[in-house]
């Protein structure tokens, strides 16, 4: 225990954590220790009269702390939800990124490309994407895939949240009209597409690949094997 000064202006302890919960603003992890540590300096101004003169001392501190929590917490919790989502959306890039390799393989071995996801996946495992070979056909999202399947659903039992048919649906038709095979092999190439919904709202993130190079929308050069974000769930 600190003892009391002769002044009995009480401890200076309560001030020294006062002053440092207004530095804590810039520096949030230390809001939690002097929260907590004004807490203490306040029980005790209640139960000791040495510690009385700093009761408001104490006071003004959990005020400044616990306020600066919430003001941190309220600001931090949207970007922090808008980061997952984020994560969530290169799921989408890194699905046709091996999709990519696995045609590319099959095409040397075949000399074709295919649009049947159990020819390049044996065995897929469904998340929270939509994946589209081409642009008309069956989506595995249940039992064991097979070969008339060209691509597949959302798991939706571990996400009960989303539905297959909305976001398969919800894909705009130019840019399914991309989609599948074409030309004729072996003189032929295969775009694919992935499409999410990431934050609720009706737009959809849909990815796409090619094995050829490809214009964008805005004339940009699209290198054969880079995904390409054709409609983005955060910005529309």
């Amino acid at each position: 225990m600190l003892p009391a000064p002769a002044n009995n202006e009480g401890p200076k302890f309560p001030v020294y954590v006062m002053v440092a919960s207004v530095v804590g603003l810039c520096l949030p992890p230390l809001l939690l220790i002097t929260g907590a540590l004004g807490v203490y300096g306040y029980l005790r101004a209640t139960k000791e009269p040495a510690w009385a003169p700093r009761k408001q001392v104490t006071q003004m501190t959990m005020a400044v702390s616990f306020a600066g929590l919430l003001i941190f917490i309220g600001l931090g919790l949207p970007n922090y939800k808008r980061y997952q989502a984020r994560a969530k959306q290169f799921e989408c890039r890194d699905q046709l990124a091996s999709l990519y390799d696995a045609q590319r393989r099959f095409y040397e071995k075949e000399k074709r490309y295919t649009t049947s996801l159990a020819e390049l996946v044996p065995a897929p495992m469904r998340g929270t994407q939509v994946l589209r070979l081409t642009a008309e056909g069956p989506l595995w999202i249940s039992g064991l895939p097979n070969a008339e399947f060209v691509g597949q659903g959302v798991d939706e039992v571990a996400h009960p949240t989303l539905s297959t048919k909305a976001i398969d649906e919800g894909i705009p038709q130019l840019i399914k009209l991309q989609l599948g095979i074409k030309g004729d092999c072996p003189a032929c190439s295969v775009t694919m597409a992935c499409a999410a919904e990431l934050d609720g709202d009706p737009t959809l993130d849909v990815w796409t690949v090619s094995t050829v190079e490809r214009v964008g929308a805005n004339g940009e050069k699209i290198a054969g094997g880079m995904p390409w974000c054709e409609s983005d769930d955060f910005s529309l």
